[in-house]
């Protein structure tokens, strides 16, 4: 093979792609009473910028839950729009010159700009994540399933609702109450949203193995809705953050997603919950590749050894159940993740990530994944540039 395999790739869909939400969002959507309770972001006068949940100033905090500063949280929310931004302009500098999550292009918070930058850039379609969202389905029972309500409306009518399909959005559930989350998945399901996501760390210390949760399977399940895993390693929740006490968002990035994704997926398997849903269709989102094969095998040499004993509702090889149920992202450009999971797993059930607006992300994504994909098999190659989001969000 040669650089010739990938050079006829003319456009991508995206997996996995984020979007910013508005700052006042719930403060001006949610129901009255609870508008004192909202997360709200925003700058003051004198242009620094602040946070709010639940009343509280985050600024205003020593320290948050797993010992990260309030300050690298303030910090951190910024990385979340800093595509093409140096990353000095997030962590350092006078406050109210730093690049915030209110300073997201504009297309990253429209969607209508978002879908001419998608096109603009060679992006056909692209199924999309929140960004402050991705914790929002574990805020306190009180108020999770109002805010969660309020994203959902919104990023289906306003920001995705013009886009015809090319813009796919995926619904957050508000996890710290599980019938709240029944009832959203099936709302949503019924306003035609084809996916709903979890984040990838016990709730509440609840492990999604917990038998409290089978209703919320089955729902998902029922309504034939994709299960999405998205990792967030912040500061909240059991996992890598507050187990391993990671100290700084680099720490978090680089550790965080793939550790918690593998925690999440290990849990579940040896929990029995794939065996008993083997017809709910689950993404493996932002967590890389390159580990997942290894990681498999591993998974199976314990199950054969200790499943009987400690594991017996884990009927399924670990490898079978992905072929049975799952598809996993590679971000575009990453050649070394490219090239294994094209080696050891079907193209069909691999998709392409941008990551957009993240700090990661790379408007040159097409010419970046040519690079990338130099070399490997053209047909696996068209397949996981547009075919496998096909093959599951079908147009």
């Amino acid at each position: 093979m040669t650089s010739e395999a990938s050079t006829g790739v003319q456009q991508l869909a995206d997996a996995d792609g984020h979007l910013i939400e508005p700052g006042d969002l719930w403060v001006e959507r949610l129901p009255e009473d609870l508008r004192p309770l909202a997360p709200h972001f925003y700058r003051d006068p004198d242009g620094t910028f602040h946070s709010r949940i639940y009343g509280i100033e985050v600024g205003s905090l020593e320290v948050m839950h797993g010992g990260i500063r309030a300050r690298d949280m303030l910090e951190n929310m910024g990385l979340a729009s800093a595509m093409g931004v140096p990353l000095e302009r997030v962590f350092t500098g006078p406050a109210a010159e730093r690049h915030t999550i209110l300073d997201a292009p504009h297309w990253a918070m429209d969607g209508r700009a978002r879908l001419d930058f998608n096109l603009t850039h060679g992006v056909s379609r692209a199924v999309l994540y929140p960004t402050f969202m991705l914790a929002g389905g574990t805020l306190l029972p009180n108020l999770a399933p109002a805010v969660c309500q309020v994203y959902n409306d919104w990023v289906f009518h306003d920001y995705c609702g013009a886009s015809r399909g090319r813009l796919i959005p995926v619904a957050t559930l508000p996890l710290t109450d599980v019938d709240a989350a029944i009832a959203e998945v099936r709302r949503t399901a019924e306003m035609g949203f084809p996916a709903v996501f979890i984040r990838t760390n016990p709730v509440h210390g609840r492990r999604y193995s917990d038998r409290a949760f089978e209703p919320l399977w089955q729902a998902i399940v029922d309504t034939d809705v994709k299960l999405g895993l998205h990792p967030l390693p912040m500061w909240d929740q059991d996992g890598a953050s507050r187990g391993y006490r990671l100290p700084d968002i680099m720490a978090a990035s680089c550790l965080g997603f793939p550790l918690d994704m593998i925690h999440t997926l290990y849990e579940m398997m040896a929990g029995g919950v794939f065996d008993r849903f083997p017809t709910m269709q689950t993404m493996i989102l932002e967590a890389g590749v390159g580990w997942l094969p290894s990681f498999f095998e591993r998974f199976e040499e314990h199950r054969e050894r200790f499943g009987s004993l400690k594991a017996p509702e884990w009927k399924t090889p670990p490898m079978e159940i992905f072929l049975r149920q799952m598809m996993i992202t590679v971000e575009a450009c990453e050649e070394v993740d490219l090239k294994i999971a094209l080696e050891f797993l079907p193209a069909d059930h691999v998709a392409l990530a941008s990551d957009w607006p993240h700090y990661d992300g790379t408007p040159a994504l097409v010419s970046g994944f040519r690079t990338a994909s130099a070399g490997l098999d053209p047909a696996a190659v068209r397949m996981i540039a547009t075919g496998t989001l096909e093959r599951w969000f079908p147009s």
